[in-house]
């Protein structure tokens, strides 16, 4: 389902998000994705995760590319963005990456 799929070191500026390693999508992994964002902010507040915000700021500083899609997601390892970015030449590409806490 996801093509591309690597490592991507995201940094803010002055400190490195240290949780962004993408991960693999195997079958046997139980995956629920919510939909709702205001649910899934509650989650990345109470779990202190990553934010959608940090994620999009390091991949435009990194020259990654511009977050066009964050899904918030969780399987049996934690919570995990399902992210589509769009790279600097506007080529589209869906990943993975932890939300790990900071």
């Amino acid at each position: 389902d996801f093509p591309d799929e690597g490592m991507i070191e995201l940094r803010t500026a002055g400190s490195a998000i240290a949780a962004a390693v993408m991960l693999p999508c195997s079958p046997g992994f139980a995956v629920d994705c919510l939909s709702d964002w205001g649910m899934a902010g509650q989650i990345v507040r109470r779990e202190n995760l990553i934010t959608v915000e940090e994620v999009s700021r390091s991949l435009a500083a990194d020259g990654i590319g511009e977050l066009v899609k964050t899904t918030l997601c969780r399987s049996d390892d934690g919570y995990f963005y399902r992210l589509v970015i769009r790279s600097p030449t506007g080529q589209l590409r869906t990943t993975v990456m932890t939300a790990r806490t900071r």
